[in-house]
């Protein structure tokens, strides 16, 4: 069952879940985050939301101002395509997936 359906989500924005990797896992001590992102969310609103649900991760994959991802993590929209400062444009029930783009493989 959608966990989704039972979470009281604000107007006008949609719930998302950020899967977590590699060391933004470890600070945050979880694999995933539920975010609630306005439905033209910008890069921005992504890293704010992602600073305000784990503060480890400014400074870690999250630059100091809350505004945006440090050039070593990178963010994927439901494993298709990376997110870029011009909008992230999330849909219910979408999944971002945030990891260090300097993972080896």
């Amino acid at each position: 069952m959608d966990v989704a359906l039972f979470r009281n989500i604000p107007p006008n924005t949609v719930g998302v879940q950020v899967e977590l990797f590699s060391m933004a896992r470890l600070v945050c001590g979880r694999s995933h985050l539920e975010l609630d992102l306005p439905c033209d969310a910008t890069l921005a609103d992504v890293a704010h939301a992602l600073v305000v649900a784990c503060p480890a991760l400014r400074g870690l994959a999250i630059t100091t101002d809350g505004t945006g991802l440090l050039a070593s993590y990178a963010l994927n929209l439901n494993d298709q395509v990376f997110v870029t400062d011009t909008g992230v444009h999330p849909q219910q029930g979408d999944t971002l997936l945030l990891f260090s783009s300097q993972a080896g493989g």
